[in-house]
């Protein structure tokens, strides 16, 4: 497996710990509810970002592993969404 696809892989695992600051937001009341949501989303944002770009970028270098880049860019692309509908109805 490639480095590029790995490091985009890892790039998920960045998002995760971005949702999981989203829930601990939504447990929290004030201030710290909105710190914590804000971080969440920016770090969640940056990870799926990340993953798709890296995504793509070992897409077009690894032609025998294409298939799985692509899979990691789709999955990024509809956890992007999930992400952006979820921050417009909190």
């Amino acid at each position: 497996m490639p480095w590029i696809l790995r490091f985009a892989i890892g790039s998920l695992f960045l998002f995760l710990i971005g949702a999981a600051m989203i829930a601990w937001a939504c447990l929290s009341t004030g201030w710290e509810m909105l710190t914590r949501f804000a971080w969440g989303s920016v770090t969640a944002g940056a990870g799926l970002i990340a993953s798709t770009l890296l995504g793509m970028l070992s897409a077009v270098i690894h032609k025998e592993w294409r298939r799985s880049s692509v899979w990691v860019m789709g999955v990024s692309i509809l956890l992007f969404l999930a992400l952006l509908i979820f921050a417009n109805f909190a």
